[in-house]
């Protein structure tokens, strides 16, 4: 069989035909509640169409459905979800408790230097001694033989704890000594094959007491919670991260709230954030859970308002260091002031006499801070009216978002307005004038403004509907989106309902018309093959080989809403590998069982429909199924044998099942919804 590099290639090569073939596979509208409907609405509202889904829609009845989606306080919970997510504590704590139980790298080289106390809590006290002896430790090496530079910066140095001493005793108690050998010594192939052949209770044993670094190439074979626990003692920095990722994936596969899931997806890169930005690692995990998600379906104002106040977003395009000019010199002045007041108070007319002695109301050198446009910019330009705006209008809107910072970042990083720190000269912004005077208020008028313009309704409307319906959606569905955003004062669940029952959403001519994300193309296969995920963590790096590590997006705009982003043949290539790993259980932390395809009694012809059916939902494309015959009529060395196999009665044997599958994963017909 050729290799999946060139099957590849020849999948990216057929990808053309296939788009030019859609609007042939569709003679008429589908009829409401059709099947086509259901898939219509599936592909686009989920993540994913999971087995069983269209017919449990069909049951419940599509309107019902799409109403339920709408309101997702609605729809119990996965209960498999709420458990798997349980063990990721950081997912439920405040950027403060996060700061405290898993200190980032800048806190660590503060508390080696002695600028910043240990964690009072004995167990969180030991972690922290550990990550700092190994701080030292590679701050040593860094400094040359015998690591005088740091010796005489820290003191004398600590060596880094080594495993437990009972760690080797421990092993020997679980392994055997080939095994042991096998894991520690062997080739990688040979250690990750020793590791798996290794019972569930036992893996997890073994993680917690190998040396510190040689488990992580082990931990994606682990449930997601018990790797947490071990990253938790021996990698506390990279927990946050891990965390947040490891939930988004999670949640997309297994949520009930499906488009809750989606819509929040899509207003976090609408609001993007860079988790590599500094304090933004312990930020943003509140960003999404306290700023974004609760908003999805309620007022735009809100979601604008969540956003602006969050110190994620204030730390990431610098508003929390953004102040008037003169604040400094204003501030020196009030000082001054109080100091003459407070000297009258106490030695009445003689205070004259000390006078002199008092400090300048202004300080000779110049201001240290000022503005910062980088905010006002992103929240016209990005978030709401688009490139409806003048420099003029960036200025005023940063002047009107001075004092909106961040209360003590590495310690307590919470929203604190600082008045002392506001322009309070009159404004004017998008032609509307905000008076002399204002404080805080001047922010929310400006959220006001630009939450009720025409053109970010327009904005609004389009991307959504770029998002749900077509790289290039039709003027006539962004308008009346935009009028419902008008009309309803920005409501989004009216906005999503005028898109959804707009004809266009269910014209055939824009169905599968997107081009899946590496995030959507991922999810979407697991969910179709009603795979079970334990640990999601090899499916996050897969996700961001593919181009978009997720929260990974440093500029603002985020990542691109439109096909030609992800239309590559390195990039159909690596879908494809992926595909045929996962339907060959070759994916650490997911288990696949294709026996709902085939029962081992079914022959290539009948798998084959099973598949196209189960997974493209009739949808298959001419250039598909001949891809899936021609390359199952393949003897190993690559000859041809004809097609008479297709319908030889003998049972398809497992390896072409997981061919077949991943075939049809694979396709470009899955690469697109």
């Amino acid at each position: 069989m050729r290799s999946a590099a060139v099957v590849g290639l020849a999948v990216a090569v057929a990808m053309g035909g296939a788009l030019m073939a859609r609007e042939a596979l569709y003679a008429a509208p589908p009829q409401p509640d059709s099947q086509q409907r259901i898939v219509i609405a599936l592909d686009r509202l989920t993540w994913g169409i999971a087995p069983g889904q269209v017919a449990a829609v069909e049951k419940v009845g599509l309107k019902k459905w799409v109403d339920n989606q709408l309101h997702p306080d609605r729809i119990p919970e996965n209960p498999a979800l709420t458990a798997a997510l349980a063990p990721l504590d950081t997912l439920r704590m405040s950027p403060g408790e996060m700061l405290e139980h898993y200190p980032s790298g800048e806190m660590i080289r503060q508390m080696a230097m002695g600028k910043r106390p240990l964690p009072s809590d004995t167990q969180l006290r030991v972690v922290a001694e550990r990550e700092i002896a190994a701080y030292r430790e590679r701050t040593s090496s860094k400094s040359g033989p015998g690591g005088t530079k740091a010796a005489e910066f820290f003191g004398p140095m600590v060596a880094p704890p080594p495993p437990p001493p009972n760690a080797a005793a421990a092993l020997a108690g679980l392994l055997s000594p080939e095994q042991i050998q096998a894991l520690t010594t062997g080739s990688q192939p040979q250690r990750l094959a020793a590791f798996a052949a290794l019972p569930a209770p036992t893996q997890s044993a073994v993680i917690e007491h190998l040396p510190r670094g040689a488990d992580l190439q082990f931990e994606p074979w682990v449930p997601a919670g018990e790797a947490h626990e071990v990253a938790a003692l021996w990698q506390p920095q990279q927990v946050v991260t891990t965390d947040l990722t490891d939930a988004k994936v999670l949640r997309a596969v297994e949520t009930n709230r499906q488009l809750e899931d989606v819509l929040t997806d899509f207003w976090f890169n609408h609001f993007n954030i860079w988790v590599q930005k500094g304090i933004d690692r312990e930020l943003i995990t509140s960003y999404e859970r306290d700023a974004i998600r609760p908003h999805v379906l309620g007022k735009f104002s809100d979601l604008l308002l969540a956003t602006a106040k969050s110190p994620a977003m204030l730390f990431y395009l610098d508003n929390w260091q953004s102040v008037d000019p003169n604040a400094d010199a204003r501030i020196a002045a009030q000082r001054y002031q109080a100091q003459v007041r407070r000297a009258y108070a106490r030695f009445g007319p003689g205070a004259a006499l000390i006078m002199p002695r008092l400090p300048p109301p202004v300080k000779a050198k110049p201001a240290t801070r000022g503005l910062n446009e980088n905010y006002g910019r992103e929240v016209m330009e990005l978030h709401t009216v688009g490139l409806h705006y003048t420099q003029a209008d960036v200025i005023a809107v940063a002047r009107c978002f001075t004092g909106w910072t961040i209360k003590q970042p590495q310690i307590d990083p919470t929203f604190f307005y600082n008045d002392q720190l506001h322009d309070k000269g009159p404004k004017t912004v998008l032609g509307v004038t905000i008076p002399a005077g204002g404080g805080m208020s001047d922010g929310l008028k400006v959220i006001q403004i630009l939450s009720r313009s025409p053109d970010t309704a327009q904005h609004i409307a389009y991307e959504l509907a770029q998002r749900f319906v077509a790289d290039d959606p039709p003027p006539a569905l962004v308008n009346r989106m935009a009028a419902s955003f008008m009309k309803s004062d920005g409501d989004l669940r009216q906005v999503m309902a005028t898109m959804i029952n707009s004809p266009e959403f269910w014209n055939p001519k824009y169905e599968r018309d997107k081009v899946k994300s590496p995030l959507e193309m991922v999810v979407s296969a697991v969910r179709g093959l009603g795979a079970q995920v334990s640990n999601p963590e090899r499916l996050t790096q897969v996700i961001a080989q593919m181009g978009q590590p997720l929260y990974g997006k440093e500029p603002p705009t985020g990542y691109k809403n439109v096909g030609e982003a992800w239309v590559s043949s390195s990039g159909l290539i690596a879908r494809l590998n992926f595909a045929l790993q996962l339907a060959r259980n070759q994916v650490p932390g997911v288990q696949v069982d294709l026996t709902q395809f085939a029962s081992g009694e079914d022959r290539l012809l009948t798998v084959e429909q099973n598949m196209l059916q189960g997974l493209l939902h009739g949808q298959a494309s001419p250039q598909t199924t001949a891809t899936i015959k021609r390359e199952l009529a393949r003897t190993p060395d690559g000859s041809a044998a004809g097609t008479a196999e297709m319908s030889n009665p003998v049972p398809a044997s497992p390896a072409q099942v997981q061919l077949i599958a991943g075939l049809v994963l694979g396709s470009p017909d899955f690469q697109k919804r």
